[in-house]
């Protein structure tokens, strides 16, 4: 009986409040029981609306209630004192729908034409233009809903939350502000479906803030970045079109755990993505084109994820990794047409590049005094150089197919202890594999067919290095050309119908066990080897023996 009493109370108390919330009309002429909003908003109860017709009102608002404010007209607030906010909110659950907010003069950073202290206030359908300081600034407060206002020409922030967690703003016009949307402290805020434009900053700002989700918003022609995020973690970036920014498309500097993907990235006057020491970034599924220098810029960044974009056209690099860029992946993406490099990386160790698509660009894949990289199964086609390592250590280069390469396949410069293995290299313009200084590499089981000059060509006092089992086959000069280094071993290679040579020493090296087209093997031991040995020719009659050549390239091979 005692429950059925106190449902029977609640429901009384609920119905009286419900009876209470009055709805009260606003008129500046007279024609309503109120000609100022503020008597209004004194005179109504929790829950109360207030309905604004058509007229400029001269005043500063409080709403200390939880009321609804309606405009109908798109009546004008434009303050009797213009340097306070138009309208301040300090109670929880407003309400705003349908105003003008024009002029304010204030320009304190935690000033705006709009401020609201509370939580869940909704901000709708409102015209905020011309404030000093912000458009809206939203305080230490939670659940808020900023969607499809106009807001244009404030000097600050169009929309500024600070301490403002757990929001949504969406659907608005943000044309002509200082920043588009600036957003500091935050979390777990949504920016969803807005057009951000002509921003005098950047288009969206997030500084030391988490878990904020960008989706679906059009950005372009801001003087800054379309979206720029500092000291802010966990974020989502998602289905953005970005388009014309002065700096970046989306720059990230000194985050981490930040999720880029299927954006639309064009048109930026520097990067498309530019990752500045951030920390397990995943960029995938974007479209990154003409864009003034990287497609990607990674510096100092690690274990970064970039995966399946498209990335083309840029005026510079597709890819770019520079200044201890550590332990990032670089997978799957298809880098065409940029006016430099496909791919670059410079004083960056540690990183996997697998299964790119490469092609079209000045030149392929370079790499620059770096160590400990891998570079494994992708496609590299049409480009200058194919690979181009310069003072690079410790590299794997490993079952990538390199073809059309304007200059060499793949051109090692002072690149020590490095294994090029398994790679098809295929009409190379220049050589198919070219060395120049480099010590203790392994060269094997590698196609390199069709080169213009040389399929290897071994330069400048190279030592040590190990060329086993590899198919050099129709270049147009040499196959395996020793030009100048001592203590190389070429072992079980198949050198076959090169135009001037299959191999050529000019002394100091070792030759053993490999299969030469040319040689007319008479006898063989165990029908393989051939009892002659074979004569590789040098500069000034040095002549250098294969005592143990095979008479069959496919044993030769062991494939």
């Amino acid at each position: 009986m005692l429950r059925w009493q106190c449902f029977i109370l609640m429901t009384l108390i609920l119905s009286e409040a419900a009876a209470g919330a009055e709805t009260h009309f606003v008129d500046g002429a007279g024609s309503e029981n109120f000609t100022s909003i503020q008597d209004a908003i004194n005179a109504s109860e929790a829950g109360g609306e207030i309905i604004v017709l058509n007229g400029t009102y001269r005043e500063n608002l409080v709403v200390d209630r939880p009321i609804t404010l309606r405009g109908e007209g798109m009546p004008v607030v434009s303050g009797g004192v213009s340097y306070l906010p138009f309208i301040t909110i300090n109670a929880s659950g407003v309400v705003l729908d349908g105003f003008v907010f024009a002029g304010c003069t204030n320009d304190s950073c935690d000033s705006a034409s709009v401020r609201v202290l509370s939580d869940g206030s909704k901000i709708l359908n409102n015209t905020i233009y011309g404030s000093s300081s912000h458009g809206i600034c939203v305080l230490k407060s939670t659940g808020h809903l900023i969607s499809s206002n106009r807001i244009c020409d404030n000097f600050k922030a169009g929309i500024r939350l600070a301490g403002a967690n757990d929001s949504q703003i969406s659907d608005n016009e943000i044309r002509g502000n200082g920043y588009g949307i600036y957003i500091e402290d935050s979390s777990h805020d949504v920016i969803a479906y807005n057009d951000i434009s002509a921003s005098g900053a950047d288009g969206i700002a997030i500084i030391a803030s988490l878990g904020q989700q960008i989706t679906g918003n059009a950005i372009h022609n801001n003087s800054e970045n379309g979206i720029y995020h500092l000291d802010s973690h966990n974020s989502l970036t998602v289905a953005n079109t970005i388009q014309n920014c002065k700096d970046s498309g989306i720059y990230v500097a000194r985050s981490f755990s930040t999720l880029i993907v299927f954006n639309n990235i064009e048109r930026c006057g520097e990067m498309g993505i530019n990752l500045d020491g951030t920390d397990n970034i995943v960029a995938n599924r974007n479209v990154l084109s003409a864009n003034d220098i990287n497609g990607i810029s990674i510096l100092g960044s690690s274990n970064g994820t970039i995966s399946n974009n498209i990335i083309q056209n840029n005026r510079d690099n597709g890819i770019s990794l520079r200044q201890d860029s550590t332990n990032n992946i670089i997978a799957n993406n298809t880098i065409s047409d940029n006016k430099r490099y496909g791919l670059i990386l410079d004083e960056s160790d540690l990183n996997f590049i697998q299964a790119n698509q490469i092609h079209h660009n000045a030149n392929g894949i370079v790499v620059r005094y770096s160590a400990d990289n891998s570079i494994v199964e992708n496609v590299v086609r049409d480009n200058g150089f194919g690979l181009s390592l310069d003072m690079v250590d410790n590299v794997v280069v490993s079952k990538n197919e390199i073809a059309n390469s304007s200059r060499d396949g793949i051109s090692l410069i002072r690149c020590d202890g490095s294994k090029i293995w398994a790679n098809r290299i295929l009409d190379s313009a220049a050589d198919g594999v070219h060395v120049i200084r480099s010590t203790a590499m392994i060269v094997s089981d590698n196609d390199i067919l069709r080169s213009g000059e040389y399929g290897v060509q071994v330069l400048d006092q190279s030592t040590q290095n190990l060329f086993l089992a590899n198919l050099v086959q129709n270049s147009g000069m040499g196959g395996i050309y020793l030009f100048e280094g001592d203590f190389n071993l070429a072992s079980f290679n198949a050198l076959i119908d090169n135009n001037k040579f299959n191999g050529w020493d000019n002394n100091g090296n070792l030759w053993d066990g490999n299969y030469y087209s040319d040689h007319q093997c008479g006898e063989t031991f165990w029908q393989i080897l051939c009892t002659e040995p074979y004569e590789i020719r040098g500069q000034r009659g040095e002549t250098t023996l294969d005592r143990r050549a095979f008479s069959d390239s496919n044993i030769a091979l062991g494939r």
